[in-house]
């Protein structure tokens, strides 16, 4: 520990008037970095993001404002942004360059680069072809000169129709594709305009439901489209049970196959981690079988996983500190925080071992010089038994040929040590007692030994 002279006296400045002033100032530092960090009563308030969904008549909108009025009573805020879809989004996420933003896209979406992933929607969305004779088709060579309406442009819905119609043998049909916004096209198709319409949505919606209801259209029941969910990993084989809409009417009139597609939740590669973890809880409360549904889902997106994200779902929910101190893994993520706490733990073990190992070399010295006085003085001595031993003459021929100032001088030299060694910084807190019990031996050694040398030389 550093020291100065104060009024002729070598002081530490632990021992300083203005030490107490400085221990309550880092105090109250702490204590407010303590209530900045820590939730004492965890809520949403570190959650202030941006979430490009899709239509404001769509799924995706729909699922971003359940999540945005959660966060609001959480004291959390999510901005809702309508888009015309995933490609938009994509474009928006990328282009951005703001903080904190996130989108929903639809699975099987060409890869941007700088997106991650941080999480699968629990419920996946039907790829429906819907026509007014729609009944009749029952595979894809029916489709030849068809005229459909795969949604707007830039959608999810005409990424995935124009994948599934870009298939070689497919492009043989002369299939005429057409963009049109989801209102249009249900116009045209009641028209009788488009003969099919594609709408990637979900098959409890109100609007399918309307669709097939009110607006009398058909659901088409093709039977390959279980053999094109084998060329595209992100495309499932799923049903429309029969009856499902209308049970009375039992419509559509019989089991109908269709497509399924997941939806994913992704962010740009700045977001902070506090944000992640956030919405993720947020789609967790939403959705209970949020987390099971993302651990036993594979991720075939090709979208690298957000290690936030990772981290929440390995350990079933956000951490202790995740949950109570987002803000600090904002600056100091989990994995970092462990590897911290790793190092102190190797320095204090290693400390502890070096503060060990001098004391040890400590006594062994000390041990070897008091052999040496034993050997001087013919016999076994205590210090107080050295302090008042009747000179003896043998004793004084040894002090002329300074073998006794030489072991002084030695123990005198170990003292020394023995101090520096106590003020080290390095020396575990409670620790410097055991050097002030070495030092206090070897001091009565010494005194003895300077006290016997002094009756020598008057003798």
């Amino acid at each position: 520990m550093e020291k100065k002279i104060i009024s002729g006296r070598s002081t530490s400045i632990l021992d300083h008037k203005i030490f107490p002033l400085i221990l309550s100032l880092v105090m109250l530092i702490a204590a407010i970095l303590i209530f900045y960090f820590i939730d004492f009563f965890p809520d949403y308030s570190h959650v202030k993001i941006k979430i490009f969904s899709g239509p404001a008549s769509g799924y995706y909108y729909e699922k971003v404002e359940e999540a945005s009025k959660l966060a609001k009573i959480r004291n959390g805020r999510i901005e809702n942004i309508s888009t015309n879809g995933s490609s938009e989004n994509i474009d928006r996420l990328t282009k951005s360059g703001e903080k904190g933003v996130f989108a929903l896209i639809q699975d099987g979406m060409p890869q941007a680069k700088g997106i991650q992933l941080a999480a699968y929607l629990t419920a996946p969305e039907t790829v429906f072809f819907l026509g007014r004779d729609a009944d009749r088709i029952k595979a894809m060579s029916d489709l030849r000169n068809a005229r459909i309406g795969i949604g707007p442009k830039g959608s999810g819905t005409a990424y995935a129709a124009e994948q599934i119609f870009g298939i070689p043998k497919i492009k043989t049909l002369n299939v005429r594709l057409s963009n049109h916004t989801v209102d249009e096209q249900v116009e045209l198709l009641r028209a009788g305009k488009l003969d099919l319409g594609i709408f990637i949505i979900r098959d409890k919606s109100a609007f399918i439901e309307k669709a097939i209801t009110e607006y009398r259209l058909q659901i088409a029941d093709i039977r390959q489209l279980e053999s094109i969910s084998q060329r595209y990993p992100f495309l499932q084989p799923g049903t429309i049970p029969q009856g499902f809409y209308d049970p009375v009417e039992n419509l559509p009139a019989s089991e109908k196959k269709v497509l399924k597609v997941s939806t994913l939740l992704v962010t740009g590669s700045d977001v902070k981690r506090s944000q992640i973890i956030g919405l993720l809880s947020i789609f967790n409360e939403l959705n209970p079988n949020f987390i099971s549904h993302n651990r036993a889902n594979t991720n075939w997106s090709g979208i690298p996983m957000a290690s936030p994200g990772i981290d929440y779902f390995a350990n079933q929910g956000p951490e202790i500190l995740d949950r109570y101190a987002p803000r600090l893994m904002d600056i100091i993520p989990m994995s970092s925080l462990v590897q911290i706490i790793m190092a102190l733990s190797v320095f204090f073990n290693i400390m502890g071992i070096g503060n060990r190992f001098r004391l040890w070399r400590i006594d062994a010295n000390r041990v070897t010089i008091e052999k040496e006085i034993n050997d001087f003085l013919g016999s076994v001595m205590l210090p107080d038994e050295i302090a008042i031993l009747k000179p003896e003459p043998s004793h004084k021929i040894r002090i002329e040929n300074g073998s006794l100032d030489a072991i002084i001088n030695r123990l005198e030299a170990l003292e020394e040590k023995c101090r520096i060694w106590s003020q080290s910084m390095l020396v575990p807190m409670g620790a410097e007692m055991s050097y002030r019990y070495q030092e206090e031996i070897i001091s009565r050694n010494i005194t003895a030994l300077r006290v016997y040398r002094s009756r020598l030389e008057e003798s």
